[in-house]
């Protein structure tokens, strides 16, 4: 079997087949590699390993499945078979799979080796998996008989051409010769949050390449297994897109005179206010600002499409036809147990699809239910604001805010804040006797706009700026009560 290279003299990646490992793997496995898989029971070696083989299938080559286990292939192949990735090779010769037992119990760790070797070259196959190296291990007479099995291994790897998995639920230390002998090693796993379980990947070594450290999260579906790379390790870097000297309408009638034309191109808003205040309805009047031309999207967790049809209607807003055309996209996800990084690829695999220009988020608590590690979320929305910016995506989010002065959710206001050019303030205040909504805006990193106090009108022509407002009897945020001081005095 020859050894591909790029033109560069690099050699040719292998494709895993497996979402999301590629990346972390910076483009797939080397050939001629040995590599472990380790997990404990029921963490998806087994499902990994046969969606790298049926992958390769796809691309004609051919894979030796080889088991040290008393489990018959059929039964093996029955929990596999309503993977999609086995959909078109049920009854494809291109993945055998061939059992050792017999042949470690009577001929030991070089009827093994031997075996390997002679299937392999009858199969004419370019991929081998053996399924249960910890059964070698507890057969082995000592460690330097196993070590010499592993350099052999790696030997016929390298001569015949042939890309090894080895699979192996053993908890052995990164010191043990199978570990420091390979090429790579790969540990799946699994973690409890709470009441809450996630999966794992996790590149433990991996030679000759570089790769994307640290724990993903990952999950295994009838598609098979998935990988989610952190989003901060992958995105984030990518050269910005060249401003453009334009303003984007905001939607809300009025606003965008006080934002010195609108909103900067390519800019992140937050919306920030108690519930019920009007966040969502502002960043309706926005995304209906979408045209073919700059298609929209809406990302959201806690209203679906015929809630936010039915308000749109109720406010004038001619959001069901943008829908119904195709011009706005509509996404939403309940914030149960979804994973933060598989939203986020989610998000950006449809800003990419359509040419998205114009993004609604309705919810960055949903983002913050989702995560496992909320010591992330600070690096996550950087990252994240930082891809849709390189996209070209003007972005408007909300953000619910119960408090504004103390508590925890100043903390997460801040973190929010930092990643966001501008900042729009909505908030409830008391004026003879009567609740009236309002508007600020608290920050424009990139100009300058009005500092005052305005009233936000929800009608049916829609959202707009009404009156500026000079003295009221106090303003409501959350559980704080206070009076608003008149102009030119310090709140």
């Amino acid at each position: 079997m020859t050894h591909e290279h790029t033109d560069q003299g690099d050699p040719v990646r292998l494709k895993t087949g497996v979402p999301g490992l590629d990346t972390v793997l910076c483009g797939g496995l080397l050939p001629r590699g040995v590599y472990i898989i380790q997990g404990g029971p029921g963490e998806g070696k087994t499902i990994l390993a046969n969606q790298f083989c049926y992958s390769r299938a796809a691309q004609g080559e051919r894979s030796l499945y080889v088991t040290l286990l008393a489990e018959t292939h059929h039964r093996l192949l029955r929990h596999l078979r309503n993977m999609e990735f086995m959909a078109d090779h049920q009854r494809s010769e291109a993945v055998v799979y061939e059992s050792a037992f017999d042949t470690l119990r009577n001929q030991g760790l070089e009827g093994v080796l031997r075996f390997l070797m002679r299937n392999a070259k009858n199969r004419k196959a370019s991929v081998i998996v053996l399924d249960g190296l910890f059964a070698l291990e507890e057969t082995t007479e000592s460690e330097r008989t196993f070590r010499e099995f592993i350099n052999d291994v790696a030997a016929f790897a390298d001569m015949s051409g042939c890309t090894v998995l080895l699979l192996t639920n053993s908890d052995r230390s990164g010191g043990s010769p199978e570990f420091t002998m390979v090429d790579g090693w790969i540990e799946l796993g699994s973690e409890e949050e709470g009441s809450r379980s996630y999966r794992y990947l996790k590149v433990r070594k991996f030679r000759g390449s570089g790769f994307v450290s640290g724990r993903h999260v990952a999950e295994i579906s009838n598609e098979g297994f998935h990988v989610y790379p952190r989003l901060e390790a992958v995105h984030g870097h990518e050269p910005a897109i060249a401003m453009r000297e334009v303003r984007v309408p905001s939607g809300v009638g009025g606003l965008d005179e006080l934002l010195d034309g609108g909103l900067p191109y390519s800019s992140t808003t937050i919306v920030l206010g108690p519930s019920g205040v009007g966040k969502t309805t502002t960043g309706l009047g926005f995304i209906c600002q979408s045209t073919a031309d700059e298609p929209g999207l809406i990302f959201g967790f806690y209203e679906d499409e015929g809630r936010l049809r039915r308000r749109a209607e109720s406010l004038g807003l001619g959001l069901p036809a943008l829908l119904d055309s195709g011009v706005v996209e509509l996404m939403h996800y309940p914030p149960t147990e979804a994973l933060m990084d598989k939203l986020a690829e989610l998000l950006l695999a449809a800003v990419d699809r359509r040419g998205v220009q114009r993004l609604f988020l309705d919810g960055l608590d949903g983002f913050r239910q989702s995560t496992v590690s909320p010591e992330r979320l600070s690096r996550f929305f950087t990252a994240l604001t930082s891809a849709l910016r390189a996209r070209g995506v003007t972005t408007l989010l909300t953000s619910a805010i119960p408090e504004i002065i103390g508590g925890s959710s100043a903390i997460t206001a801040a973190s929010v804040s930092a990643v966001a050019e501008n900042i729009v303030l909505l908030r409830y205040a008391e004026l003879e006797s009567t609740l009236h909504r309002t508007i600020g805006i608290i920050k424009m990193r990139e100009s300058g706009f009005s500092p005052h106090l305005y009233e936000l009108c929800l009608g049916q022509e829609g959202v707009s700026i009404g009156e500026r407002l000079t003295h009221t009897e106090g303003v409501v945020l959350g559980r704080a009560h206070r009076r608003l001081p008149a102009d030119g005095q310090d709140a």
